[in-house]
């Protein structure tokens, strides 16, 4: 069971947070996180900073969309774009990347008055990267942010990138559990898991294509489904050129434009309809799929009455016919 206490020291409210850490000089604190709880500092690229304030009212909650190396990499980069802290998905691992003092370019609108978090993961899988540890180490943060700089602990102040004034991006998404999190900022009690965010799933089928990055319980399900069919891919969660080869090859045996790209009518064709009982490529398929969405099954390839139960929670959040057998209608929400 998880309840996130304080045990970060306040900061004046009044003023900026002094650099001054521990007795180092200012130039040797300033490469020093100022979150206690914070791993690492890395200094974000220079032409996403704007000048120095001395007053926060906002947290901005985003989604990296990639991974958590990934986005340490291109925010360190002169790329217009960065973030104060960054949250890993495995075990709530936080690296700071500017002060908080200074405005970045992260939120939009938000920007001059905001702190922003970014957390390791993709909107379209919620369960496989919004975890309990990163729930809970980033709900920490945010208790230091808030006692710091005197922000109310409500949704209100604490935002999504969505809801920032003039915003483009749908991160975190609706499969950020808000409730869960925000009872993890106030100190009230959470079961040790997050719910599986089931909702979170939409209609139809996904695209994926070397020439968008997917997301890795995607690309896996995409590579377990070409295997069924009989290409003989490892299953990494990596979309490149192989298995885009593979979907060529699967595009020509079944009469398909050719062009490498797991779309629609591609995956019409390429799902198969598995249920209690069935075992292999297909059902590990399907196991993948559900983990975006938080079923934290084993994929082992072995459908029985634990990922039956799953497809039942999946399909009944999803306003779909509940039978547990995953035919082309609930693929087209899995995948």
């Amino acid at each position: 069971m998880l309840a996130v206490t304080g045990g970060t020291a306040a900061a004046a409210v009044v003023g900026v947070p002094a650099l001054v850490r521990g007795g180092l000089p200012e130039a040797a604190a300033a490469s020093v996180p100022e979150y206690p709880g914070a791993d690492d500092w890395v200094a974000a690229g220079s032409n996403a900073l704007g000048d120095t304030r001395s007053s926060v009212s906002a947290v901005v909650i985003h989604t990296t969309q990639g991974s958590y190396r990934g986005a340490i990499n291109h925010m360190a980069g002169e790329n217009y774009a960065a973030a104060h802290y960054v949250v890993r998905s495995s075990d709530g691992h936080i690296t700071q990347m500017v002060r908080e003092n200074r405005i970045s370019w992260h939120a939009n609108g938000a920007n001059d008055y905001s702190v922003g978090i970014e957390h390791e993961g993709w909107v379209s899988e919620p369960g496989q990267f919004y975890t309990a540890e990163l729930y809970r180490e980033s709900a920490k943060l945010v208790q230091h942010l808030c006692s710091g700089w005197g922000i109310p602990k409500d949704r209100d102040h604490i935002i999504a990138h969505s809801e920032a004034p003039g915003a483009t991006h749908t991160d975190p998404g609706s499969g950020w559990d808000w409730d869960y999190f925000m009872k993890l900022v106030r100190g009230q009690w959470v079961p040790s898991q997050p719910p599986a965010p089931w909702t979170a799933a939409d209609s139809g089928f996904t695209t994926v294509s070397t020439n968008r990055t997917a997301p890795p319980q995607t690309a896996k399900t995409v590579q377990h489904l070409l295997n069924e069919h009989g290409a003989s891919l490892q299953v990494d969660g990596i979309f490149g050129s192989v298995s885009a080869a593979a979907v060529k090859d699967f595009q020509r045996a079944n009469g398909l434009y050719v062009d490498g790209v797991a779309g629609p009518k591609t995956f019409a064709v390429l799902v198969v309809t598995r249920k209690n009982g069935h075992s292999g490529d297909a059902a590990q398929a399907v196991q993948a799929g559900l983990n975006k969405y938080g079923a934290r099954l084993r994929e082992d390839g072995a459908f029985g009455p634990v990922t039956a139960e799953s497809v039942e929670e999946f399909q009944t959040a999803n306003g779909l016919y509940v039978d547990g057998v995953v035919g082309p209608q609930t693929w087209e929400w899995i995948a």
